[in-house]
């Protein structure tokens, strides 16, 4: 049967965010013809909400700065985060499988000639991400894992897009618009609102284009050469959520869209899957995920680190259950633990008190916290610790059956009875470790960044905590655990060919992104941990697919 194509390309790209156009202007560089379609009404992704910062090891930037990267430290470090379970320094692929291995490499080695080429484009515009004011260092404040001893390059990684003197946009809108306008000056048509639902096989399995949905009518587009999808993950789709993800998640900054279309495409093609139960965590404002069934867009509900130095996390019971100054995916894992039929953790309780909600500094990491005179229909607030515990039991209540993406507010989700009690001893033993400086707890303010990125504070020794006011008023905020997306999918090689069990590519096939199971692993290697990886290996796959040959199935 003849096709009938509505497009043609020698490279389909499916998806406008930072992977996907980084694959359009890798493919264009080869000297082909691209074309790019996006699900949505704007190009973009989940990249343009973001903080438009990328983790690139060894790059040009760090290194004009008279800053090292070596090696094997980085592949070292990036093992440990991805694979912590099997990591062994002493195996010569560092406890990982092969393939794991090489993936690790392969962004290592690529990671700044990629940079660099999308920059000699015009399709990135960076700087290290500055410091913030309370480092040590003028280049930039420490890596999010500067305290482990194979992280030989703790500043400098971390690349971000250049914005306008005074702007309040997050960064992410540059770098995407950025890539945008640049693949767009080639030439390459960005076709919105075409989700591609299929792919059209040849006879001997080779990938010839998708079929697409544009206005409820099916589009055909040719691939002579190869489609790469970079079409984000899964976190809009609650059945996978709750499938696969480790944990239970209420909300989601992917943008709407993802919902995992390439998983079961792939599936369907015999692709080997990877990494399904990981993703890239932080916490949400809770009510924010229950009132948008999981959507979240709204920038102060987005909780990357709990703002304030006399302010705690407990749980249902009034304890402390975290290093409230942790990296947000490493915390947010807190929400996790499950024991006895329950996840005891799975709702916490962010609390505060007024020198912490009248401190006027503007500091990027306030989410949750209002601003002096402003207000939040999710802040709760109490002039004692035992109004304050009333306050939480009786919006836990309201909120009773109120379900998130894959997470619920259940019956056993509220308040113990002593939780009031047990709310003002946890508060006396923190302000007990405040005047000494040292969290026996959980060590909190322990690593290199968490004082750096505490912002104002008052608090000394430890500038990440100081004692809470004997007298109210005191305020709270719920939690749920939440993704900035998933990161799990079809298994990709070193030039983001999509594999099957046996190791074979699927031919013409090509994946980078959330939508894969991302080389990180579990890991989450610093700011700008899922972009960086995005970009490198959407360049890669780009690369690659313009570099096919055009024979016999395609």
């Amino acid at each position: 049967m003849v096709q009938v194509w509505h497009h043609q390309a020698d490279v389909v790209i499916v998806g406008s965010g930072a992977a996907a156009l980084a694959a359009a202007s890798a493919a264009a560089a080869e000297g082909v013809d691209v074309i790019v379609l996006e699900a949505a009404s704007e190009a973009g992704g989940t990249t343009r909400r973001s903080g438009g910062a990328m983790w690139i090891p060894n790059n040009s930037l760090m290194q004009a700065a008279g800053l090292t990267d070596p090696r094997n430290e980085a592949l070292a470090l990036m093992a440990q985060l991805a694979h912590p379970s099997i990591y062994d320094p002493d195996s010569p692929t560092l406890g990982l499988s092969q393939h794991a291995y090489d993936l690790l490499a392969a962004f290592y080695d690529n990671g700044a000639d990629v940079v660099d080429a999308l920059t000699a484009a015009g399709a990135l515009d960076l700087i290290i991400l500055p410091p913030l004011g309370y480092g040590t260092s003028p280049i930039s404040d420490p890596d999010y894992h500067a305290e482990l001893p194979q992280n030989a390059a703790p500043i400098g990684r971390v690349l971000t897009a250049q914005t306008p003197p005074g702007s309040f946009e997050w960064p992410g809108v540059y770098l995407a618009d950025g890539m945008i306008a640049h693949v767009q000056s080639l030439g390459i048509p960005i076709l919105l609102e075409h989700r591609v639902e299929h792919v059209i096989a040849g006879p001997l399995g080779s990938v010839l284009g998708v079929v697409a949905n544009h206005a409820g009518q099916k589009v055909r587009v040719r691939a002579k050469r190869g489609v790469v999808f970079a079409t984000g993950g899964f976190t809009h789709d609650p059945r996978k959520v709750l499938s696969f993800t480790r944990g239970p998640i209420f909300g989601t900054g992917a943008v709407p869209q993802g919902s995992g279309a390439f998983l079961d495409i792939a599936t369907g093609l015999g692709a080997a899957i990877g990494n399904l139960a990981n993703g890239f965590f932080f916490q949400v404002a809770l009510e924010a995920a229950l009132e948008s069934g999981g959507a979240i867009s709204q920038p102060d509900a987005f909780v990357f680190l709990p703002y304030g130095d006399s302010m705690i996390i407990v749980d249902k019971h009034g304890r402390r259950i975290v290093n409230e100054k942790a990296m947000y995916h490493e915390r947010t894992q807190s929400h996790f633990v499950y024991t006895y039929n329950e996840f005891p953790n799975l709702v916490q309780i962010m609390i505060w008190d007024d020198p912490v909600m009248q401190e006027p500094t503007f500091w990027p990491w306030r989410g949750g916290v209002p601003f002096p005179g402003a207000s939040s229909p999710w802040v709760m607030t109490g002039n004692t610790l035992q109004e304050l515990s009333d306050a939480i039991a009786a919006r836990l209540q309201s909120l009773q059956g109120q379900h998130g993406i894959a997470a619920a507010v259940g019956p056993d989700v509220a308040l113990s009875p002593d939780f009031a009690t047990n709310l003002a001893a946890t508060i006396d033993r923190f302000n007990g470790f405040a005047a000494t400086g040292v969290d026996l707890d959980f060590h909190r303010g322990e690593t290199p960044l968490e004082p750096a990125w505490q912002g104002p504070s008052r608090g000394a020794p430890n500038r990440t905590m100081t004692a809470f006011t004997p007298a109210g008023p005191y305020y709270a905020l719920l939690l749920g655990a939440g993704t900035l997306d998933s990161c799990g999918g079809p298994v990709i090689n070193q030039s983001g060919e999509v594999l099957r069990p046996d190791g074979t590519s699927i031919p013409g096939l090509y994946g980078a992104g959330n939508c894969i199971a991302s080389p990180t692993g579990q890991g989450y290697f610093g700011a700008g941990g899922t972009i960086g990886p995005a970009i490198v290996f959407g360049y890669l796959a780009g690369r690659a697919a313009a570099q096919r040959s055009i024979g016999l199935g395609n």
